[in-house]
């Protein structure tokens, strides 16, 4: 009896403890940059996989660690700004000079990882874009307060230009459809970051920031977002019966769906948490329809 109860009470705690640490990785993964740093891995390999080319594992980490750096920077500067539309955030990272540590580390070992295996033009692109990125915050946000959606058009172009990375990156020539692929690219990260300016409507509308859904009604800016949702796959179909995508690119149609979802969540209700956190999933969501429309298609399904 005694035993039985003994072992009960083991496997509680070891169940308690399992809840913590999932629930402990969860918000780092979250809330600590970690979900757009795999999704910058994830444009990587959907460049890869559309275009077959052969990228190591340096690109790869080089490309985490940037993003990493750049949005747990972000997120860090943006406590004081989260506590009226992101507390849970806010809560996570109160240990603000610890980030600040992790982010000096994390560019450091960039820096080092890009002398060691890219080229000068690479390493240079690269940590222009981690200035760019760092800088973001405290300085470009601001143009916003003068220029509509520029917020959206820096952040998008950043991720757009990733695809471009890979090509400068192995000195390879910059194709028509790489340039195709950079440009969905950038209409979709448009409608993600549309789409996080929800959120933060209310406190851009504060600080003068002249975002989407700062600048129009409740009413308008679903519309902009199912738009945009609808003009990337209009853009890709187009592409690809022009052949300047591959047809693999198709795979990305179902992303519609995907993002309609999550749309249609956020007009519901701008602050429920899972809707960005969707969101936030998408680039990462990229490459496994890429690569499950590459097994079909190397299966002969297709």
């Amino acid at each position: 009896m005694v035993e039985n109860i003994y072992k009960f009470y083991s496997l509680t705690v070891i169940s308690n403890q399992l809840t913590k640490l999932t629930n402990l990785f969860w918000k780092e993964m979250v809330f600590g940059g970690h979900l757009f740093a795999m999704g910058s891995v994830a444009v990587i390999l959907v460049c890869a996989t559309l275009f077959r080319l052969q990228v190591g594992l340096d690109i790869l980490f080089c490309s985490y660690l940037l993003f990493y750096a750049i949005y747990l920077y972000d997120y860090s500067q943006g406590v004081s700004a989260d506590e009226l539309t992101n507390s849970s955030r806010a809560r996570y990272l109160r240990s603000k000079h610890k980030a600040m540590c992790t982010v000096l580390i994390t560019s450091l070992l960039l820096v080092a990882l890009l002398f060691l295996f890219a080229n000068i033009v690479t390493t240079f692109i690269a940590v222009c874009i981690l200035l760019l990125g760092l800088l973001y915050g405290n300085y470009f946000k601001k143009v916003t307060k003068r220029i509509p959606a520029f917020k959206n058009f820096f952040v998008s172009f950043v991720w757009s230009f990733m695809v471009l990375f890979v090509f400068i990156y192995y000195s390879l020539p910059i194709t028509y459809s790489a340039l195709m692929l950079s440009m969905f690219i950038f209409i979709r990260m448009m409608n993600i970051q549309i789409l996080f300016d929800v959120r933060d409507a209310e406190g851009d509308r504060k600080d003068g920031l002249l975002t989407i859904p700062a600048l129009f009604s409740e009413r308008h800016y679903p519309l902009i977002l199912r738009s945009v949702n609808y003009l990337s796959i209009l853009f890709v179909t187009v592409c690809v019966f022009l052949d300047l995508l591959p047809l693999l690119t198709l795979a990305f149609i179902p992303m519609f769906y995907y993002a309609a979802g999550y749309i249609n969540n956020v007009v519901k209700s701008k602050k429920k948490s899972s809707s960005y956190v969707f969101a936030a999933c998408e680039p990462i969501m990229w490459s496994v329809l890429i690569f499950s429309g590459r097994y079909i298609t190397m299966l002969g399904i297709l």
